[in-house]
C-alpha cells in the first residue's frame, strides 16, 4: 500500500562546505499496489536536493525498484510508467522524463504466476541555478489485465555537484 512521502526542507540541512563539494542525499520510497487499470497514480519515491553552495549544479537521481507481478489467469499483461519531476522553490512540479515498464504474455496457461523483476534508472539534470529542489517519482498503471502489480524495495538517491 502507499503511503504520503513528506516534502523536504533545504533549511533542515547546513550549506556545502565549497563550490567543488560531492553532496549525497538519501531519500525516501514507499510501495504501491495496482489491482485495476483505472487506478490512480503514486508518488512512489521522493529526494530532496540542496545545491545552494554549488557553482553549475548538476543532480544525479538514482531510482530502483522491485516490480512483483501475480497473473491471476492466462495472459496477464501490465504496462506502468514512472515520471520523474522536479519543483524547486515552490515552483509548480517539472516532468523531466518518464520511463516504461511492460510485461505481457508471460504464460497462456490458466495458473497463478509470480513475476519479480528489478525496475531502475538513472538520470542527470543540470540546475539552471543552484537552488534547493525537490525530486518526485510518480508511478502510474497505463494498462492491466489479469494481473495485479506491487512496486517495493523503493529506493532513492541524488548526487550534487
Amino acid at each position: 500500500m502507499s503511503m504520503a512521502i513528506k516534502k523536504g526542507n533545504c533549511n533542515d540541512k547546513p550549506q556545502p562546505p565549497s563550490h567543488n563539494a560531492l553532496l549525497l542525499f538519501c531519500g525516501q520510497g514507499v510501495s504501491a499496489l495496482f489491482k485495476k487499470p483505472n487506478d490512480p497514480p503514486l508518488n512512489i519515491g521522493f529526494v530532496a536536493v540542496d545545491a545552494t553552495g554549488l557553482r553549475k549544479p548538476l543532480a544525479k537521481i538514482k531510482f530502483s525498484s522491485i516490480v512483483n507481478l501475480s497473473g491471476l489467469a492466462a495472459n496477464p499483461q501490465a504496462l506502468l510508467t514512472f515520471k520523474l519531476f522536479r519543483a524547486c522553490e515552490e515552483q509548480s512540479p517539472l516532468l523531466l522524463n518518464r520511463w516504461i515498464y511492460e510485461v505481457n504474455r508471460i504464460s497462456d496457461n490458466n495458473i497463478m504466476l509470480r513475476f519479480d523483476t528489478s525496475f531502475n534508472f538513472i538520470f542527470c539534470d543540470r540546475l539552471i541555478c543552484p537552488r534547493c529542489c525537490d525530486y518526485f517519482i510518480e508511478a502510474s498503471v497505463e494498462n492491466l489485465v489479469n494481473a495485479t502489480v506491487f512496486v517495493n524495495n523503493v529506493q532513492v538517491q541524488a548526487l550534487a555537484q
